[in-house]
């Protein structure tokens, strides 16, 4: 007999599954995603189910769930007709500008425009980068896979451009303390890096 609470994922509302997945693959980073969109119209959206999937060459994914009312949202979209964005680090200084760009917009307005951010060039793409964001990642569209019955998109992209504000460099290492990323938790909650604690594997490989 288990003390643990058990739930089937096939037999619970799809909100408490939600729930569930995103009160436990927790702290979670926000891949901040900045887009222009073929009219030339620029958007900014986080995104907490982000991550990186390979080193040679440099990829991330992100996931981006559909509107409601199963249409594209403005980041998808954007990426699939220009073949580029750019992924923003982001830091405690940019969190409630953050969380105001996941506002949803009418089609022709620009987040930043509305949280006051700043848009700059990219350089190994035509997509802004987040002028406050520490670290930008610009990247090439590889493919989108659209999984299970829903079709949820995931997006992946190349990383043709690595930027990293020096400030938060020591060496060759971005310096967690000097970056102070953010989180995503559950429900309306983020978490900042908190202590940061260091042990290394024997032969400083990870098995």
């Amino acid at each position: 007999m288990s003390d643990y609470l058990e739930f089937d994922p096939g037999a619970i509302e799809r909100r408490e599954v939600y729930r569930l997945l995103t009160g436990s693959v927790v702290p979670r980073p926000i891949g901040w995603a900045s887009t222009r969109s073929a009219a030339g119209v620029d958007n900014l959206a986080p995104f907490s189910f982000f991550t990186v999937v390979c080193v040679a060459p440099p990829m991330i994914t992100l996931t981006i769930a559909r509107n409601p009312d199963g249409s594209k949202k403005h980041t998808l979209r954007n990426a699939e007709e220009t073949g580029e964005f750019c992924v923003n680090v982001v830091d405690v200084a940019n969190w409630k500008e953050m969380v105001d760009s996941a506002n949803g917009l009418p089609e022709g307005e620009s987040e930043f425009d509305a949280t006051g951010l700043t848009a700059i060039p990219g350089v190994g793409t035509g997509a802004p980068r987040v002028k406050e964001a520490p670290i930008h990642l610009e990247c090439k569209v590889d493919r989108v896979l659209e999984l299970g019955p829903n079709k949820h998109p995931l997006l992946f992209g190349e990383v043709v451009r690595f930027h990293v504000r020096p400030d938060v460099m020591e060496g060759k290492y971005i310096r967690m303390e000097k970056l102070d990323p953010l989180g995503r938790l559950n429900g309306m909650f983020y978490s900042t890096t908190g202590e940061i604690l260091e042990r290394s594997f024997d032969d400083g490989q990870p098995r």
